[in-house]
């Protein structure tokens, strides 16, 4: 039912980018790889960072061509980046100088605490408030240089952007998300770093974690490669407990939604039971391995409606998250009519 044709250029990223080994898959040609495919599929997901990357280290001849293209969208994500790396010391500076709670989230401390320099595309930042402080927040972030997007905004969400694009989504509610993880509860679990020279408040190392893999798990259901890659860095570089980890996943009923992109990012977690988890999680498994072979399909979002509804309920351990979920779900159906 699931199998599909995985083309040799979509292997040679899925193992660059996610398993960090290029060829380990094997059953493709280095040598007679299609570089247009792997330019258009670098462009629209901003992965020509790992590709140059890969390039170098395997020695694979490319033309001269296609080394400047690959060259000229690694310089467009790392001007982006630059930019954020201006202004994000300003954002911290605003919270900071309010003496508020909030946790800068996702790739908002990724990539300038783990990733190299221009790694890690930045479509916007996330930060997570109390939902008494977010007015507080907004006002100050609006000193910045900010204005509101109002046509964006909505009751737990305020969107926030400045004249070049940057864009800030100040919320008090992770959505799908938030009842599994409220924001009182994350608020409480932070650690402070150091960020551009400025104190940042993130999660701390098991809610970091649990948050990115339920956020790919249960909003992107394996369809962003991206996240897959913060997964596998975050592993690499900030190696949580993983015996607090698991607690957590089981006490939340989200054991399979953490461990399975763990496994799929080709760690192999040092837990017997979680291997064996994963090994034997049937269905859900199955389903997550087509959703990966299919991630990096330019037309992946014509199944992403089904898949982002399916896969959290197959991969989420108990029944009252499962029968919940379904509820949420149909409930947002009727009310978007």
């Amino acid at each position: 039912m699931f199998k599909l044709r995985y083309a040799a250029e979509e292997r040679f990223l899925l193992d660059t980018l996610v398993l960090g080994v290029p060829g380990r898959s094997g059953g493709y040609d280095l040598k007679g790889l299609n570089w247009e495919k792997i330019i258009a599929l670098a462009d629209f997901h901003r992965f020509a960072f790992y590709i140059l990357k890969a390039v170098k280290l395997l020695k694979i001849k490319i033309s001269r061509q296609t080394q400047i293209e690959l060259e000229q969208l690694e310089e467009r994500e790392k001007h982006r980046y630059f930019y954020f790396q201006y202004k994000l010391p300003q954002v911290l500076e605003a919270l900071n100088k309010i003496k508020i709670k909030y946790v800068l989230l996702k790739g908002g401390f990724l990539a300038f605490d783990i990733y190299p320099a221009g790694a890690r595309f930045l479509s916007d930042l996330d930060i997570l408030v109390a939902e008494k402080d977010k007015e507080k927040a907004v006002r100050a972030l609006l000193k910045t240089g900010f204005k509101e997007d109002k046509t964006k905004s909505d009751r737990d969400t305020t969107v926030l952007k400045d004249p070049h694009g940057l864009e800030i989504e100040l919320t008090t509610g992770l959505g799908v998300l938030k009842n599994i993880l409220p924001a009182v509860e994350l608020l409480a679990h932070t650690e402070k770093i150091r960020l551009l020279n400025k104190t940042a408040l993130v999660l701390n190392r098991e809610y970091n974690l649990l948050h990115i893999c339920l956020h790919t798990s249960m909003t992107h259901s394996f369809y962003d490669i991206a996240k897959l890659i913060d997964i596998n860095e975050l592993l690499k570089s900030r190696s949580p407990g993983p015996e607090k980890l698991e607690i957590l996943a089981k006490k939340k009923g989200v054991f399979r939604a953490v461990f399975l992109p763990v496994e799929v990012c080709g760690i192999l977690w040092k837990s017997s039971s979680s291997l064996k988890h994963n090994i034997t999680a049937g269905t859900a498994g199955r389903l997550i391995k087509f959703n990966l072979e299919t991630a990096l399909r330019i037309e992946y979002n014509k199944r992403a409606s089904f898949y982002s509804y399916l896969i959290p309920v197959l991969i989420a351990d108990s029944l009252s998250l499962k029968i919940s979920m379904i509820y949420n779900y149909l409930k947002k159906k009727v009310q978007n009519g």
